[in-house]
């Protein structure tokens, strides 16, 4: 039975009600983030460490010593990241560091506008791209690493409350599914209970490779620019780590960093540039567009350009902690639609979509074959007749 045209209208208007509360729901989580964004970074820190709590609990460890453990790991993987953040934060203020650095930026600021000069109608002995393009480069990078200094006691507060939330929710683990259970009759509850068990499988496998993927790519840029003489190792190497967790803009981000320090540094010995440019793409192309896609398999059937987009939006909403989450939390929306009929269109548009196109393209050729079927039907009583 068809429709009527009033369940029709009845079907727009909550689709309508249906996209304004989510973009209600996106305002409060801006509005809010102060208070939600901690929260979201523990449960995201919970679902890292649960592989961890689980092989614990296997190994019937009990469970305050499983908790002492856990935030102990926590606690010094972070202390030992704000270490090295600060040092090359510290090393980059230092006068050895940027400062060193702005004759030789003015000096190819100089080369570079002096090839520029020859097809553009100006002087090429007061022409300056830099003072053209109005970028005060050395102000703003040193202000910004000035004011990530300034606010360590601010990063403290946020680390330390992060760190409560953590804390309460690995004690509370264990009364999840049971909840569950007691608040909604027993099929939904199981499928509920099964949603959540998918969520953070995926969202541990995920975020485990892509936490081992940075370290190894961060290990690579940092013995790549100690072997090659390339300045502020550690710094390229702490970027990589970081920078690696935003998908796809921070690994362009990333080399295209050490590709200009190293034209800044080494030119105009090009040969040794382009050496350089070669061993860094080359681990971001293996290490981010074979290995890591290999060791991740399935697990996020999620399409490229949604991911761009969703870093926009959540870059938008969050900041940079926003585009650091951002595939996990697309993919947790993902595993949310698929399981509650009315969104299932949502999880279908945001998937890569490989199954469907076989699916469709398939069909495409079943309904081709059936077609020359009826056509070679239809020609068989004429060639009979004209006999």
């Amino acid at each position: 039975m068809n429709p009527g045209p009033q369940d029709s209208l009845k079907k727009q208007i909550r689709n309508i009600l249906a996209f304004l509360a989510g973009v209600l729901f996106l305002f409060l989580l801006k509005v809010c983030s102060d208070f939600i964004l901690p929260i979201v970074i523990a449960f995201f820190i919970f679902v890292l460490v649960s592989p961890i709590l689980s092989r614990l609990d296997r190994m019937h460890v009990p469970r305050i010593l499983s908790l002492v453990i856990v935030m102990v790991l926590v606690l010094v993987v972070f202390v030992l990241f704000v270490y090295v953040f600060f040092l090359m934060v510290n090393m980059l203020i230092q006068p050895g560091g940027i400062p060193a650095y702005a004759p030789r930026v003015q000096a190819f600021d100089r080369y570079l506008s002096s090839m520029l000069a020859r097809y553009m109608d100006v002087d090429p002995q007061s022409f300056s791209l830099l003072s053209y393009l109005n970028i005060d480069w050395y102000g703003i990078l040193m202000a910004s690493l000035t004011s990530i200094s300034g606010k360590f006691i601010s990063i403290l507060s946020d680390a330390l409350l992060v760190y409560v939330y953590l804390l309460f929710i690995i004690l509370e683990r264990k009364t999840v599914f049971p909840k569950l259970l007691e608040a909604f009759p027993r099929g939904k509850a199981q499928r509920a209970g099964q949603m959540v068990a998918r969520m953070n499988h995926q969202m541990s496998k995920y975020l485990l490779i892509k936490v081992v993927i940075s370290i190894a790519t961060g290990i690579l840029f940092y013995f790549v620019s100690v072997i090659t003489g390339l300045d502020f190792a550690l710094v390229w190497g702490v970027l990589a780590v970081i920078l690696n967790f935003i998908p796809t803009i921070g690994s362009i981000v990333c080399t295209a960093g050490t590709i200009i320090m190293a034209i800044i540094q080494f030119s105009p010995d090009w040969g040794y540039v382009i050496y350089i440019s070669i061993l860094m793409i080359s681990i971001e192309m293996v290490l981010g567009n074979i290995i890591d896609p290999r060791l991740q398999g399935v697990q996020l059937n999620i399409s490229p350009f949604v991911i761009l987009v969703s870093l926009a939006i959540w870059g938008y909403i969050w900041g940079l902690a926003g585009m650091f989450l951002s595939v996990p939390l697309t993919s947790i929306i993902q595993i949310i639609s698929a399981n509650v009929p009315a969104l299932k269109p949502v999880a279908i548009m945001l998937s890569e979509g490989r199954d469907y196109r076989r699916r469709f393209e398939k069909s495409k050729r079943r309904k081709r074959h059936m077609e020359i079927e009826e056509h070679d039907d239809i020609e068989m009583p004429e060639m009979h007749d004209e006999i």
